[in-house]
């Protein structure tokens, strides 16, 4: 049923742009959802995009993506990755700000969650240099599609990133991610709290 579930065929406002044989990953909105025992796992999948398409209406998301030429499914796959590298919401901005310059720029992602994703799908060990499109340190731009599901947060971030022109991040030992301009400064970031 599940497997039923997952791969039907819907159609749905949220899924525009979402190529079809792109998994559902990152689209059914984390929620608290009331449902009867007789609701289908499509019917609770579709629920998942009615709020998700609602938060998305709501908070200007849809308008906001396009002023960093993001179509709605770039900024769910960015989402998702900037989830997975912090959920402080504050740091969730500033890590956006990191990888849409990076995107701008033509400089890779190199984000480590992307191909511990990869390697987690094939039951593999991940390392920098795994291979797979998912794999940011080794393709430039956007993986394939979203990593994980994410808050509400980390879309509003892809949306509206914090101010700065910061190229690299670390999340130090202390529980702070510190950021810098240059690779320099991110080497001795990384030796300093890392």
């Amino acid at each position: 049923e599940i497997k039923k579930a997952f791969g039907a065929t819907y159609s749905h406002a949220i899924l525009q742009g979402k190529p079809a044989s792109a998994s559902l990953e990152g689209y059914i909105y984390p929620e608290t959802y009331q449902i009867t025992a007789s609701d289908s796992l499509e019917t609770v999948i579709k629920l998942g995009f009615d709020e998700m398409y609602k938060a998305i209406q709501t908070n200007g998301i849809d308008t906001a993506i396009k002023k960093h030429n993001l179509t709605l499914y770039q900024a769910v796959t960015l989402a998702s990755i900037v989830q997975k590298e912090v959920s402080n919401p504050t740091d969730q901005r500033q890590v956006a700000q990191v990888f849409l310059k990076r995107l701008e720029i033509g400089m890779m992602l190199g984000s480590d969650v992307t191909y511990m994703y990869a390697a987690k799908q094939d039951g593999k060990v991940g390392s920098p240099s795994y291979e797979s499109p998912y794999n940011t340190r080794k393709y430039a731009g956007l993986q394939p599609g979203p990593i994980a599901n994410f808050n509400l947060s980390a879309l509003k971030a892809v949306a509206t990133p914090a101010d700065g022109n910061y190229l690299f991040f670390v999340a130090g030992d202390d529980g702070t991610t510190h950021y810098a301009l240059t690779e320099a400064q991110h080497v001795e970031n990384v030796k300093k709290y890392c």
